[in-house]
C-alpha cells in the first residue's frame, strides 16, 4: 500500500507522457521527408516536441540547434517528474541526472579538442539543467580551452578527478571521456545503496549491473579488433566493477588470443547464454534490449516502483537517439526503409505501434 500511495500520482503522470512518445507512423513519415526543415516542421505537430520548437524557424535552424533542442525535450520531461516526487526520489533523480552532467561535459572537451560544433545551449535549457547541477552552465558553454573547462569544474565533484589527468603526458579526449565514464559508473554503483533500498534497489542494481557487463565486453570487443591493445592497456579501459560478468570471465576474454576466440568465450558468459548467437558485433544493439526488457519485465512486476521512472528516462532517451539518426538519413537522402532499418539496428529498438 506504501508503495502504491508513493508512486500512484507518478505512475498515471508518467501515463499520460507515454501516449506522448512517438510512434511508428511518426518515425515512417520522418523518414519519408524530403528535407531535415520538413521533418522539423513535422515534430512542431507533436506534443512532446512542439514547446521548444515552436515559434523557431525550422528553414533557419542548423543541425546543432536542432539536437540541441531535440535534447532539451529531455529536461523538459525530467523537470515535469521531478515535481511529482518526494524528498527521496528527488535524491534519485539528482543521482540519475549526473549521466546529463556526464554527457555535457563529454560534448564540451570535444568541443576544446575538435573545435567542432561550437552550438550553445539555447539559455532557456541552461537554466532548466542549472536547478539540477552545481556545474555553472552558462561559464561551460563559454569555455574554450581544456584549462578554462577545469577552472568551471572547481568546487564540483568532477574537478579531482578530471585534474589527475593534467599529471599524464599528453592527455587525449579519449583519455577525459573515459575518466568520466568511469567515474559515473563507479560512483553510481557506490551511492545505490545509500539512497535506495528494496525493489528500487534490486532494479537499480540489475539495470547497472547489466550496463557495466556489457559495456565491459563491448570495449574489450573493441579494444582487441580495432586498436589491438596490449592487455594492459585492456584493463585499464574497464569500469572495475562485475555483475553478472565474473573476474575470471573478463580475464578469459582479454586474453583470448584472437577475435574467433573471444567470440567463442563471449557466447560462454550469461548474456551469451542468455541470448543465442550474440556476439562483439551485436553487443551495442543488445545491450538497449537487455537494459529495456529489464525496465520492461519491472514495470509490469512492479508497477509502483522507481522502474516507471527509470523505465520512462530510459525510453525518451532511446526515441531521441532514434529520431536523430532519421534526421540523419533524411539529410543525407537514404530512402526510407534504410533509415528506419538502421535507426532500429542503432538504437536496438523497436518501432512503437
Amino acid at each position: 500500500m506504501g508503495d502504491l500511495m508513493k508512486y500512484s500520482a507518478i505512475a498515471t503522470k508518467l501515463r499520460a507522457m507515454e501516449s506522448h512518445l512517438l510512434k511508428a507512423e511518426d518515425y515512417r513519415c520522418l523518414a519519408e521527408m524530403g528535407s531535415v526543415p520538413q521533418a522539423v516542421a513535422y515534430l512542431k505537430k507533436v506534443p512532446a516536441y512542439a514547446a521548444l520548437l515552436d515559434g523557431r524557424d525550422e528553414n533557419q535552424l542548423h543541425r546543432g540547434e536542432i539536437e540541441r533542442l531535440l535534447e532539451g525535450t529531455l529536461y523538459y520531461d525530467f523537470t515535469k517528474i521531478y515535481r511529482f516526487c518526494d524528498r527521496g526520489q528527488k535524491s534519485v533523480l539528482k543521482l540519475y541526472f549526473s549521466k546529463f552532467e556526464i554527457a555535457g561535459l563529454k560534448r564540451a572537451f570535444r568541443r576544446a579538442f575538435t573545435h567542432g560544433d561550437r552550438t550553445a545551449e539555447k539559455k532557456e535549457l541552461r537554466s532548466m539543467r542549472q536547478r539540477f547541477t552545481d556545474i555553472p552552465l552558462d561559464k561551460l558553454a563559454e569555455a574554450v580551452t581544456i584549462p578554462e573547462i577545469l577552472e568551471t569544474l572547481k568546487g564540483t565533484q568532477y574537478y579531482p578527478v578530471l585534474q589527475k589527468l593534467e599529471k599524464a603526458e599528453n592527455p587525449t579526449l579519449f583519455d577525459y571521456e573515459m575518466t568520466l565514464d568511469l567515474y559515473y559508473f563507479s560512483m553510481m554503483w557506490k551511492q545505490k545503496d545509500k539512497l535506495l533500498k528494496g525493489k528500487d534497489l534490486d532494479l537499480l542494481t540489475r539495470s547497472l549491473g547489466s550496463r557495466i557487463d556489457l559495456l565491459n565486453m563491448m570495449w574489450i570487443y573493441r579494444a582487441k579488433k580495432y586498436y589491438q591493445l596490449s592487455e594492459a592497456s585492456t584493463y585499464a579501459l574497464l569500469i572495475p566493477i562485475t555483475y553478472r560478468l565474473h573476474d575470471g570471465e573478463i580475464r578469459s576474454l582479454v586474453t583470448a588470443a584472437d577475435e574467433r576466440e573471444l567470440e567463442e568465450k563471449v557466447q560462454k558468459t550469461y548474456y551469451g547464454r542468455r541470448f543465442l548467437g550474440l556476439d562483439g558485433e551485436k553487443l551495442e544493439s543488445i545491450y538497449n534490449q537487455i537494459i529495456r526488457k529489464i525496465y520492461g519485465e519491472e514495470k509490469r512486476s512492479n508497477p509502483y516502483s522507481m522502474a516507471v521512472i527509470t523505465g520512462y528516462l530510459f525510453d525518451k532517451e532511446r526515441e531521441l537517439d532514434k529520431l536523430i539518426t532519421v534526421l540523419e538519413g533524411v539529410r543525407y537522402g537514404l530512402p526510407a526503409e534504410e533509415t528506419l532499418k538502421y535507426a532500429d539496428e542503432s538504437t536496438g529498438t523497436e518501432q512503437r505501434r
